[in-house]
């Protein structure tokens, strides 16, 4: 899982920011420019960090109060049909544990 992740954030590094606010990450194209994902995440980078993670389509980015902390809902339709949920800690970047 540790390397699924680096492989992610690495790929992350490669791939050139071009989102507005109202654009997902399914808009961005690749470009020559190398950037880094800055914490606290905003709702734009934690939904391109899910996409490339999951390589699904990201549906919606939301707020919400979970496990007494604030954290990115990410909701992910995958290339199963299936959709799965991810939630992200903001300020480390990190998946929230289920319980």
């Amino acid at each position: 899982m540790l390397i699924r992740k680096l492989i992610a954030l690495l790929s992350l590094l490669a791939i050139s920011l071009s989102v507005s606010s109202k654009h997902l990450p399914d808009d961005i194209e690749p470009g020559d420019g190398t950037n880094e994902i800055q914490l606290p995440l905003t709702k734009e980078t934690a939904a391109e960090l899910i996409q490339v993670e999951s390589n699904g389509k990201v549906l919606s980015v939301d707020e919400e109060l979970y496990l007494g902390k604030i954290l990115f809902r990410v909701k992910v339709l995958h290339q199963d049909g299936k959709i799965k949920i991810y939630r992200l800690d903001p300020q480390s970047g990190h998946h929230a544990r289920q319980h």
